[in-house]
């Protein structure tokens, strides 16, 4: 039987309750109790004021479901102005750059995202406008196999596999910048810009032009993915290997369960902190995740569902895919985004 608490600090494993920092649980639960008294502030939503001020905790599950702060950028919600193409990545006859990519130093296989725009909506009736660039995406969450070969060509200590097992199940107990020193260590390897996606990126690769709350509609249906009631072997157990269910349109695997992914955007959707650009890697708040995981309940599954976790923080519901940087693609692209969003204010 496993248990585990939110808010991220209690795990319970063969029996022995312990914290994600190796403290007793009867301890972790002290220091949630003492991080927590006085940080509650008169007119918050139950379960939502210690992480409204407490960086060493993710947000409570009712703050998911009830508080502003879980509004993330439900591209759903969009209307979609233009893509580059319905059927795949690239316009017919374009060369510009290859569908499909694979790293050599560590096999990560990237599917290239068509770019698009979309309307927002406004205050006032006013239109607002988001425009995305082709990019690649990871076709799969980045596995134990190609973090451990960054972690021992840099002397990093290996992340703990909870016993599950490590090869191609996704990377777990990973933070932030764990992410972000993979994605510099491939980029100087590679030669190419590799980083985390920001929330918009990441739900646009995602939904690969689908509006329903999963990329095949909105029930959950059966052994479509792995999370806690998924009907997969791997429910509420542990992590599944990557791409052991159908991938999206686009050919992007596992946007729904496995493990929640780490994006470069903040926890705060508003001006300062963006969720259609990255932050800065110096940021030590709370960054979003996306996707749900192993562990969640189909309703926290949805592709418009974010959550959100200190920077610093590593789980083992919470890994990462990367992005890899089409300066080609922007070039061919840019003046064309920028004139269809013009046409479409100009009306």
């Amino acid at each position: 039987m496993r248990f585990q608490l939110r808010f991220g600090l209690v795990k319970r494993r063969g029996g022995n309750a312990v914290s994600s920092s190796g403290l007793p649980a009867g301890a972790g639960l002290a220091l949630l109790l003492l991080a927590t008294v006085g940080s509650s502030h008169a007119g918050e939503p139950e379960g939502a004021g210690s992480c409204e001020s407490n960086l060493t905790c993710a947000r409570a599950t009712v703050a998911a479901v009830e508080h502003d702060f879980s509004q993330g950028p439900d591209l759903s919600k969009w209307q979609l102005l233009a893509r580059e193409s319905n059927a795949g990545p690239l316009p017919a006859g374009n060369q510009t750059a290859p569908p499909r990519v694979q790293d050599e130093a560590t096999g990560i296989e990237f599917i290239l995202v068509p770019g698009a725009c979309y309307e927002t909506g406004g205050p006032a009736g006013a239109a607002d406008f988001v425009c995305v660039d082709p990019y690649y995406v990871g076709a799969f969450e980045v596995t134990f196999d190609q973090y451990d070969r960054f972690a021992e060509a840099t002397g990093r200590e290996l992340p703990d596999d909870e016993g599950w097992g490590r090869g191609e199940r996704p990377v777990v107990n990973v933070s932030v910048y764990d992410a972000l020193d993979f994605a510099k260590w491939l980029s100087r390897k590679s030669g190419k810009r590799h980083r985390l996606p920001t929330e918009v990126e990441w739900e646009h690769a995602a939904r690969a032009g689908s509006t329903t709350a999963y990329p095949w509609g909105n029930d959950i249906g059966h052994n479509r993915a792995n999370c806690n009631g998924c009907g997969s072997q791997w429910d509420g157990e542990h992590t599944a290997p990557v791409g052991s269910f159908e991938p999206n349109a686009w050919g992007v695997y596992d946007v729904i369960g496995n493990v929640a992914e780490w994006t470069c955007s903040m926890r705060d959707p508003n001006p300062d902190h963006s969720f259609e650009r990255c932050d800065s890697i110096y940021e030590t708040r709370r960054r979003a995740y996306r996707n749900g995981s192993w562990s969640d309940e189909p309703e926290r599954l949805g592709l418009a569902f974010r959550d959100w976790n200190a920077a610093m923080r590593r789980t083992d519901f919470v890994g990462f895919r990367l992005v890899r940087e089409c300066p080609a693609c922007r070039k061919h692209e840019g003046a064309s985004h920028q004139g269809k969003v013009a046409r479409k204010s100009a009306k």
